[in-house]
């Protein structure tokens, strides 16, 4: 009974939140094992910023069901294509743009292309933000957002976890978390003096989130 009293607190204090994100995930992009990112911490990362009204992940249509599946089963939408997965994903962005529901328009992309739809949304008054790897992330994608949040690859996560002692590991996570809390709130801070017209800090931009 606590613990769902502690979700029910949970999910009022995110209603109050003012920023409302329409996420959008290039899965060939990033979805991919070079690049891997993972889908939990993509929402989790999000989520500290405001409530997602939107949140969809798009794939080709020979994408591995197992995919689909995991896909779903982060609380995904799964839009599946046999043309070109980029013109979905931005003719669907683009549709968000205009959604008075929506005041914050996320990319999870490394694609430079979608560069046009940041700027666009940024024209009609939204917020955006990029989510991407940190490895060879387009600089493009960095400095046309209002906001950049760099993710490592879960091959990567998994091959530093597997480095040092255990306590050495858990105190490293602990610094990890701390500094991560201290990236998103900036986050916010951010996108909140962005839409009272005040200069933003210029700490946020080009930032690092690490899992």
């Amino acid at each position: 009974m606590a613990s769902a009293m502690i979700e029910i607190e949970k999910f009022k204090n995110l209603l109050k939140k003012k920023h409302k994100l329409a996420v959008f995930v290039d899965g060939p992009n990033v979805l991919r094992r070079d690049v891997n990112l993972s889908l939990r911490e993509i929402k989790e990362n999000l989520k500290t910023i405001g409530l997602i009204k939107i949140c969809r992940v798009y794939l080709n249509q020979n994408a591995p069901s197992k995919l689909v599946e995991a896909a779903i089963n982060e609380g995904y939408e799964v839009v599946t294509t046999p043309s070109d997965v980029d013109v979905c994903m931005a003719v669907d962005a683009t549709s968000a743009i205009y959604n008075p529901a929506v005041n914050v328009i996320a990319l999870v992309t490394r694609d430079t292309d979608f560069h046009f739809v940041l700027k666009k949304a940024k024209e009609m008054g939204k917020a955006t933000i990029v989510v991407g790897a940190k490895e060879n992330f387009s600089s493009a994608l960095r400095n046309t957002a209002d906001e950049a949040i760099l993710l490592e690859g879960m091959k990567e996560s998994r091959e530093m976890e597997n480095k040092g002692g255990n306590k050495d590991e858990k105190e490293k996570k602990a610094d990890e978390s701390k500094s991560k809390e201290g990236i998103m709130d900036k986050i916010r801070k951010g996108l909140a003096s962005r839409k009272s017209g005040k200069p933003k800090d210029k700490d946020i931009k080009n930032t690092d989130v690490k899992k």
